[in-house]
């Protein structure tokens, strides 16, 4: 493995130090992150297949050393409870290749409530895959998943309640995750995925690039598109 020492002024390293503390990660971790993601962005733009195939399976694949340490926060527990972790492994549906089963109900949550972007969401240790991923941008579609440096999914598990998010850019727990600025995710509605054993898994999600009041009816529907996402993960 190739070493290398990048060097930053006081002003750069003290604010890298500080978004990275936000995310519950090291600042190498956020320096390592910031540039996959930069080196997607661009093998996307030039059209390199091979580069982003590389990088997807870079972000979501190594996991050498040591992980960071986030065992105050609450929502990072409830991520990596080793019962949820297993329920999910379980699935084999991790890294697996689309469905149209899991696209189809993604599709019709887009269409049913007027979102540009759904995606069902697995919620894994220190990433989100993405089963599915309807109207997402690139490089994001390829790779099919983002660290929870960009997970708004991970906090509906957490919960194991729907969050709806009318402006991220306001919300107290949101406001920083760094989807906003990347993915430009802006209002959100998230349905977790609660499988028979009472583990959330991920969500079922729809997300606009603008800000939006969701209706009751809107959660009430996605709820039961959720249910059969669910199905689905647990059909034989």
């Amino acid at each position: 493995m190739r070493a290398t020492t990048v060097r930053f002024g006081e002003d750069l390293w003290a604010m890298l130090e500080q978004e990275a503390s936000r995310n519950g990660m090291s600042a190498a971790q956020f320096v390592r992150e910031a540039t996959i993601l930069r080196l997607a962005m661009l093998a996307g733009m030039r059209g390199d297949d091979a580069a982003q195939a590389t990088l997807a399976s870079v972000a979501g694949n190594a996991r050498s050393g040591a992980s960071p340490s986030r065992n105050g926060d609450p929502v990072a527990r409830a991520v990596a409870d080793p019962g949820r972790l297993g329920a999910l492994r379980r699935t084999g549906l991790l890294d697996s290749e689309p469905d149209e089963r899991f696209d189809g109900l993604a599709r019709v949550a887009a269409k049913a409530v007027h979102a540009p972007v759904a995606l069902v969401s697995l919620v894994d240790e220190d990433r989100q895959f993405f089963k599915s991923c309807i109207g997402l941008a690139e490089p994001w579609a390829s790779a099919r998943g983002t660290p929870l440096s960009h997970s708004f999914c991970q906090h509906a598990v957490a919960a194991r309640q729907p969050l709806v998010v009318d402006d991220a850019r306001e919300h107290p727990v949101l406001r920083d995750n760094l989807a906003i600025a990347d993915m430009d995710v802006i209002a959100y509605a998230g349905i977790p995925l609660i499988g028979k054993d009472g583990h959330a898994l991920g969500t079922l999600c729809v997300i606009d690039n603008e800000p939006r009041h969701w209706q009751p009816w809107e959660t009430s529907l996605l709820q039961e598109i959720a249910n059969s996402v669910v199905a689905q993960i647990e059909a034989p």
